[in-house]
């Protein structure tokens, strides 16, 4: 139980920030990371090393969250602009989360760990479950696009 208290204590913030510019939503990021922990904690005796195990878990739940997400967050934006309500990001995931927006889902997930995560290609593929290729292709079309949306 100690040693998934130390890692709760060293990864947690790291964990709910990648998570975030992930998912775009705070409580969405806090509750990815608070069921990747309990997921750590059932499985701690059969873990080699936790830490990944932990990243792992926490990439894994933020892409299916998008998916499932995807539908229900259009029809909830869209009823937060005819309520006035918008959910507020910390404002340095809040900037990075506009621009953002502008690439695909997959795309946003390999920039955010290729440059947040700060991951190789090969380990980005791995947890993406694409080849090292199409992982390079995403990051390159994503950072155009952000190019783009920046300069204007």
């Amino acid at each position: 139980m100690d040693a998934v208290a130390d890692l709760y204590k060293r990864e947690h913030g790291s964990m709910v920030r990648l998570a975030c510019l992930i998912v775009g939503s705070q409580a969405v990021a806090e509750e990815v990371v608070h069921d990747a922990f309990v997921s750590v904690l059932e499985r701690r005796a059969t873990i080699a090393d936790p830490g990944a195990y932990l990243r792992r878990v926490v990439i894994n739940n933020c892409h299916g969250n998008t998916r499932r997400s995807l539908v229900g967050r259009r029809k909830m934006s869209r009823l937060a602009v005819l309520e006035g309500t918008t959910e507020e990001l910390p404002p340095e995931v809040g900037e990075a989360w506009s621009a953002l927006e502008a690439v695909t889902p997959k795309q946003r997930h390999a920039l955010v760990l290729r440059f947040y995560a700060d991951l190789p290609i090969d380990d980005i593929a791995d947890l993406m479950g694409e080849r090292p290729g199409t992982v390079k292709s995403l990051v390159h079309r994503g950072l155009r696009t952000l190019r783009r949306e920046l300069s204007t």
